[in-house]
């Protein structure tokens, strides 16, 4: 991972894929970790000198060679970087109190804002409940991301998921509430629904539970979701389709459950591996035109083996952590 790439995961210039890379990469060891730490620290230093009338360049560039020349420790690293928070929430808050203020500072706070960002990613086998600053209670499934300011603006919430969350959103008619996803956005004003969008799968899935939600693909008519009602966008084909099903079955995973009708078995494995955290390979082309029906209602990996079994033309075996269906 070269500084370049660090920098456009910092300036949130990347499409979901590379960001995950990216995660990855800096989770992989604590020397990546420091250096993602003083690009950041280095970075935002930087932004800080170009606002106009700022008082406080000394610090930032004393802060800024230091933080190139010693070796910090975990615990000076996370000063530092709450110093340049606090620093920049003072700085913030007086540009937001001048009366006149030029093209330039708008243009700077706003790149600065874009840092204030928080992100919650799930490994797999893990979710987390997760309370936006308006109240909305979001539950972000296995394997997923979700992105979001510090603070919504004036006029719109807005928030990026990649992977799977399911949404119960706070209603505001001044303040339209919108999800990013990789492919489409989803628009609402207070509703709950669910969005299935994980960076490798071949479709982007919106239920809806209670409410309304318009889909908006490119410069496309809005689609308008009923309750019960779930939305298929199939990425290589670039097409839509809506399709009536029990909203409470798509959403029973924030529960432990898993719920499948008819459901393709590569499909079934996908969610059984976010869900367990484990590597599943279908050794059988025959099994790939299977479609399975059954509920996994907070079972152990092991007993949705056996259910598999009993329940299906199924055989299974385990080869060094792998599963392999047979």
């Amino acid at each position: 991972m070269n500084k370049k790439q660090i920098i456009k995961y910092i300036q949130n210039d990347m499409n979901s894929i590379e960001r995950r890379k990216t995660i990855e990469w800096i989770r992989k060891s604590p020397e990546n970790q420091k250096m993602y730490n003083i690009l950041k620290a280095e970075y935002i230093a930087s932004t800080f000198i170009d606002i106009p009338n700022n008082n406080n360049d000394f610090f930032f560039e004393r802060l800024k060679n230091n933080i190139k020349k010693r070796k910090f420790s975990k615990i000076v690293y996370a000063t530092a970087s709450l110093v340049i928070l606090f620093a920049f929430l003072w700085n913030f808050q007086s540009i937001k109190n001048t009366d006149n203020i030029s093209p330039q500072e708008i243009s700077n706070t706003n790149n600065l804002s874009k840092l204030l960002e928080v992100s919650f990613i799930t490994e797999r086998g893990d979710k987390k409940e997760i309370y936006l600053p308006d109240g909305s209670k979001i539950v972000l499934n296995a394997d997923s991301e979700l992105s979001y300011p510090k603070e919504f603006n004036d006029s719109i919430r807005e928030v990026t998921l990649v992977g799977e969350a399911f949404f119960d959103i706070k209603r505001d008619i001044n303040k339209p509430f919108i999800v990013n996803t990789n492919s489409i956005k989803i628009r609402v004003l207070g509703t709950s629904f669910n969005v299935k969008s994980y960076s490798n799968d071949k479709k982007v899935e919106t239920t809806l539970v209670t409410g309304k939600v318009e889909l908006i693909k490119d410069k496309g008519t809005p689609i308008i979701l009923a309750p019960s009602q779930k939305a298929v966008f199939h990425k290589i084909e670039n097409t839509l389709e809506i399709e009536e099903v029990k909203s409470l079955d798509v959403v029973a995973w924030k529960d432990g459950t898993l719920i499948f009708d008819k459901t393709p078995l590569q499909e079934v494995v996908t969610d059984l591996e976010r869900k367990y955290n484990t590597k599943i390979i279908i050794n059988s082309k025959t099994l790939l035109n299977y479609e399975y029906t059954g509920t996994f209602d907070n079972l152990s990996v092991e007993d949705v083996l056996k259910l598999l079994t009993i329940s299906s033309p199924i055989t299974y075996t385990i080869d060094d952590d792998k599963i392999i269906l047979e």
